[in-house]
């Protein structure tokens, strides 16, 4: 049967996103009524309404930069964004200018990039630097990876290091639809060696596939910023419920999912 977002969807992790400074998400599905402009078989465009979804779940900003952007074309692309500006969320990407944003003293500067198309490591390299040599933390979102797979491929650590070596404080991947693991990756600065947080893949947020399990999986960081960088994190763990189109909480049947996915990140 056709399930459609509603009040239930991210009902489960709204405690968690609207209680943090800053919620941040990988949009993968453009929000707009223009057509589609794909011969892909998965085109993953929305109603615009759906806009207050999001909205109510708690969310700030959410990365564009992903391989389905351009699903319904430039126009869907122009609509999403001024979709998301109108409901009073942020938009990252998809170009290699920052957004600024100053949170309890905090600088930060968000930057979103797909390397799955074409993707310049030295653009992204120098952007994050630029804004670090500026004062700001550097938090990237990344759509990067072969879907599926449980591991990050050698291209990803190779573009993890060159952003971690740029002074990236947070790296969070997506676009396996599956978990990957996290690392701690160090890196230079003027006050001594700092650590970057990787997270390859969190898996998916929200999505309807069917089939492997592996793609309901899914995981919530919460990352707490001080003036010098990441200093820990926690994982929330959660289940995608494709019939009730709805994140939900592990069930006690499910203690081996708790288990794996705590394996992934230490």
């Amino acid at each position: 049967r056709d399930v459609h977002p509603g009040t239930e969807t991210f009902a489960y992790l709204e405690p968690y996103l609207t209680s943090a400074d800053l919620a941040l998400a990988n949009l993968e599905s453009p929000l707009t009524d223009a057509p589609a402009q794909s011969d892909s078989p998965y085109i993953l465009c929305a109603r615009p309404e759906n806009v207050s979804v999001l909205v109510d779940a708690g969310f700030d900003y959410l990365a564009l930069s992903n391989n389905h952007r351009l699903d319904c074309g430039t126009d869907g692309l122009r609509e999403t964004r001024r979709t998301l500006a109108d409901a009073g969320l942020g938009f990252i990407g998809s170009d290699p200018e920052p957004l600024y944003r100053s949170i309890n003293g905090v600088r930060l500067a968000l930057l979103a990039f797909d390397a799955t198309t074409d993707f310049d490591l030295e653009t992204a390299v120098r952007a994050v630097r630029s804004a670090r040599e500026a004062g700001h933390l550097v938090i990237v979102s990344m759509h990067w990876g072969a879907e599926y797979q449980a591991g990050p491929s050698t291209g990803q650590t190779q573009i993890a290091e060159g952003l971690a070596d740029a002074g990236a404080a947070l790296i969070w991947g997506h676009h396996p639809h599956v978990l990957q693991p996290s690392a701690w990756m160090p890196r230079e600065t003027s006050t001594g060696d700092r650590q970057t947080l990787v997270f390859y893949s969190l898996g998916n947020a929200l999505f309807d596939q069917h089939g492997l399990q592996s793609t309901r999986r899914s995981a919530l960081a919460l990352v707490p910023l001080g003036a010098s960088g990441v200093e820990d994190f926690k994982v929330i763990p959660f289940l995608i419920d494709n019939h009730a189109g709805q994140a939900s909480r592990l069930l006690q049947a499910g203690q081996r999912d708790a288990e794996i996915i705590g394996g992934y990140f230490k």
